[in-house]
């Protein structure tokens, strides 16, 4: 997707919704794993933020693309679900 697709209101909000279901993903993962309830909640609420913040920059899906493979990395997701790799 170029930037004339991040430019579409319906193409971000998409892009946007699937990363954020992503991230919380992960989220959950971890705190099913004994991560404290006080940081997740620190984690979610900074990181939904800064989503809705830089989802209309050119460089978004490399970010959350690279971000959200970072996450994989500690929650080992992809691993558990193959369906859902990145």
């Amino acid at each position: 997707m170029g930037d004339k697709g991040l430019q579409d209101p319906e193409m971000r909000r998409l892009l946007t919704d699937f990363y954020r279901e992503e991230f919380l993903r992960h989220l959950e993962h971890m705190q099913l794993a004994g991560m404290d309830q006080e940081v997740m909640h620190r984690a979610c609420t900074k990181l939904m933020g800064d989503l809705d913040r830089v989802c209309c920059q050119p460089e978004f899906p490399a970010l959350a693309e690279t971000l959200l493979q970072n996450f994989d990395t500690l929650t080992r997701l992809s691993q558990l679900d193959p369906r859902k790799g990145h």
